[in-house]
């Protein structure tokens, strides 16, 4: 099992979390980073949020949860189990990009969509039964471009 990467201590401009939020600016700096420490990576695209069916369309496509996902919370968690276990002793890094436009037009769905993953990262995903647990180190990255995302000081 890998250790958990101090994402704080590697990028140490950053004050936000436990939904690290990037700017663009930055991005060669988060890269640098999810290359050293061999993360997967996840890349949500927000423009394609903009609506709660959409939003688990875009959940569903990257997760790569089958078929007969239901779209729904419920499903999700379901097969988010999946996922993890396909990554058991893995670090995944979720990039979700223009975060803000997802916010813009759907922003309680975007609320929901944050939620679910900040339960990920912190480990609450159900398991089949109590001998089955799974492991996996599970970073959450939105990425923008307003003053609201960190990126080191600029000299």
């Amino acid at each position: 099992m890998t250790e958990r990467v101090w994402v704080r201590g590697e990028l140490s401009w950053l004050r936000s979390g436990p939904m690290w939020r990037i700017h663009e600016d930055a991005l060669p700096d988060l890269d640098a980073m999810l290359d050293r420490h061999g993360y997967v990576r996840i890349v949500l695209d927000g423009r394609r949020m903009t609506s709660r069916e959409a939003a688990h369309a875009v959940l569903a496509e990257a997760f790569g949860f089958p078929d007969w996902y239901g779209a729904n919370w419920d499903a999700f968690h379901d097969c988010f189990y999946g996922f993890a276990s396909e990554h058991a002793g893995e670090r995944v890094a979720v990039l979700w990009r223009h975060v803000e436009v997802a916010a813009d037009a759907a922003p309680a769905t975007t609320i929901e969509v944050g939620w679910a993953l900040l339960e990920c990262a912190a480990g609450h995903w159900p398991a089949p039964g109590p001998t089955a647990p799974t492991t996996m180190h599970f970073d959450l990255f939105s990425i923008g471009t307003g003053d609201d995302f960190d990126r080191p000081p600029t000299s």
